[in-house]
This record gives structure tokens, C-alpha cells and sequence, in this order.
């Protein structure tokens, strides 16, 4: 079975920054906000993106929480 990539690393970091961007625009100050990662990968990639917004976006307050389905 031969694998196929969908996005290579750097498609996926500008992925991952434009789903930051779109979250700083529909929740300007993250107060009323819980980033929700589901286990098991889903995890990963909340805390991805809460890196993102804190890093480099400067957001303060970010939650981030994890759901075991």
C-alpha cells in the first residue's frame, strides 16, 4: 500500500496560521473561549494551534481543554 501526502510541514504551518487568524477574528478577546483538543489526536493539534495564538498572536488568555469521547 503505497502512502500519499496531503500536506507536506509547510503546508500545514500555514494551515494551522490561517486557522489562527480565522479564530482572532471571530474571537477577538478569548474570553467567552475554550479551545476543545479530542483524544487522541485532536489533542495535538489543540495545542498546536493554542501555541500559535500565544507565540506569535500575543493572545493572553487562551483555554484549552481535552474531551475523551
Amino acid at each position: 500500500m503505497s502512502q500519499k501526502v496531503l500536506l507536506n510541514a509547510t503546508e500545514i504551518q500555514i494551515a494551522l496560521h490561517r486557522l489562527a487568524c480565522q479564530l482572532i477574528e471571530n474571537h477577538n478577546t478569548f474570553n467567552d473561549t475554550v479551545l476543545i483538543g479530542l483524544q487522541p489526536r485532536g489533542v495535538f493539534l489543540a495545542e498546536r494551534i493554542k501555541s500559535l495564538l500565544v507565540d506569535h498572536y500575543g493572545i493572553e488568555r487562551v483555554q484549552l481543554g481535552y474531551l475523551d469521547i
